[in-house]
């Protein structure tokens, strides 16, 4: 079960995300699936929706959707059962409102730890910049290893640690476009204490991509993947 201190992460970022939401208005017409899955915030950087597979006939859960572009693109490729997870209830109403007509497409509001249980065993986990990057992996790592059936996939893209940051839990300031300046929570962890967590965890040794940004930006993405190790 999720630590009363992974909780209080939670609400500070719900918090901080549910303000975006309500300033955030642009891109909530129905139907407008997009063509491919970015894993980084640089368009056409990385790989795509090959990155999880053929999602056909699949049960998947992104865990910190957002306003549901990528799972709602794994619902219209055909996966059997799409969940998205997400800690801001302003997020998934305009994700209902964006994706709702998709039959195959579920969501749920609340932390990622509570919300996987419950859910039936799952063949791919996915998070981009989502849960893996906002919320304690020791926690949330072990419930996904729990939910994905043996064999099953783990997909997902965190920030690169920026140039000196420690690792580990790190407190950021979001400033708005109202000016507000709102606290949230991450953790930053290099390539190799991935690969640390993961194994602990009862994962594979995983396929780690970095993608750097755009000339200039001092900024790197790590696109990940492994799989639950079989029992």
């Amino acid at each position: 079960m999720p630590s009363g201190g992974h909780l209080v992460d939670a609400s500070v970022n719900a918090r901080a995300w549910n303000h975006i939401a309500v300033q955030d208005s642009t891109g909530d017409d129905a139907g407008a699936v997009p063509e491919r899955i970015e894993w980084t915030c640089w368009p056409g950087r990385g790989p795509g929706v090959e990155f999880i597979g053929d999602p056909v006939g699949t049960r998947v859960a992104e865990l910190g959707c957002g306003t549901g572009e990528h799972i709602a693109h794994v619902a219209a490729h055909g996966a059997r059962f799409a969940v998205g997870i997400d800690v801001a209830e302003g997020r998934i109403a305009r994700a209902r409102l964006r994706f709702g007509h998709l039959p195959a497409l579920l969501w749920r509001v609340g932390d990622a730890a509570r919300e996987l249980d419950g859910l039936p065993r799952l063949d791919v986990c996915f998070s981009i910049y989502g849960a893996l990057w906002y919320a304690d992996p020791d926690v949330l790592l072990p419930v996904v290893h729990h939910r994905l059936r043996p064999g099953g996939l783990l997909a997902f893209s965190v920030n690169g640690p920026r140039p000196g940051e420690l690792p580990g839990r790190r407190v950021d300031n979001l400033s708005l476009t109202d000016g507000t300046r709102l606290p949230v929570v991450h953790y930053s962890y290099g390539a190799d204490a991935w690969r640390r967590l993961l194994v602990e965890h009862g994962f594979g040794p995983p396929e780690i991509l970095p993608v750097e940004g755009p000339e200039g930006s001092p900024y790197r993405t790590l696109v990940i993947r492994t799989r639950r190790s079989g029992d």
